[in-house]
């Protein structure tokens, strides 16, 4: 194992971990793991910076690239490094930033998956290495449907995304719509393209289908001037509607 030491110091010790391989990177990955469960969060830390600064200073590019390949194949694709509280371990800060630089570079190359890839760690959270948003996830996340490698991983994001949407609009009803008429339409459209093109879980069309029914039940309803009661409106269709509790605050 490469310690701490070995990354800030001696010369002749860089030169000889230049050259690394994919079982030595997963095992300091595991070494920071290990020190956080052990609560020793700085020392974590700091192990890290230190490691990852080595990697992006002494290991080449192609070895690099090689090294996350592996890791992003075994980290999302076959689920290894379960954590205590979630699916998988965390990324923190560090690794983000070697994958946020690794996954650009690729997805520049509109390579395969890692397209996918980089939705699936950046898709959903702030990217703290892209604060202007430059590389935005969903963008990339079309590029990777409309890619001729597109696999079934890659269909259930997209199509997940319109339902995303789509749930995300109806936040707010019945006493207003987040989304547009328009938007609603668009992501109808990408929607049914999508089950034109490739096979979907029928579970997420039933999902996608009550959206559909749904907001077509509001848009009627608030065009016909809100008369009624948009929950038996809403019954009428067969469509079970929980309103969504909404909080507001004086300043």
């Amino acid at each position: 194992m490469i310690s701490d030491r070995k990354y800030t110091t001696d010369p002749k010790e860089k030169e000889r971990h230049r050259n690394m391989d994919y079982r030595q990177f997963i095992t300091e990955i595991q070494k920071y793991w290990d020190l956080r469960e052990k609560g020793l969060k700085k020392q974590a830390n700091k192990f890290l910076f230190a490691f990852t600064k080595h990697v992006k200073e002494h290991v080449s590019e192609p070895e690099a690239d090689a090294i996350l390949f592996q890791f992003c194949r075994e980290y999302i694709d076959e689920m290894k490094f379960p954590g205590d509280h979630l699916p998988r371990r965390h990324l923190p800060f560090q690794m983000t930033e070697l994958l946020n630089d690794y996954l650009i570079r690729e997805c520049e190359k509109n390579k395969m998956p890692q397209m996918r890839w980089a939705f699936q760690i950046f898709g959903h959270y702030y990217n703290p290495h892209d604060p202007k948003n430059e590389h935005n996830p969903y963008h990339i996340l079309e590029r990777a449907y409309a890619h001729e490698e597109c696999d079934q991983q890659t269909v259930d994001l997209y199509f997940g995304e319109q339902i995303e949407f789509l749930w995300w609009g109806q936040h707010h009803f019945p006493e207003g719509c987040i989304i547009t008429k328009e938007a609603f339409h668009d992501t109808v459209c990408t929607a049914k393209r999508i089950l034109a093109e490739k096979k979907v879980d029928p579970e997420s069309v039933a999902e996608f289908e009550y959206y559909v029914k749904l907001y077509q039940v509001y848009f009627e309803w608030h065009e016909g001037g809100r008369k009624g009661n948009f929950h038996d409106r809403c019954e009428e269709e067969g469509i079970d509607f929980n309103e969504i509790p909404v909080i507001y605050y004086e300043k």
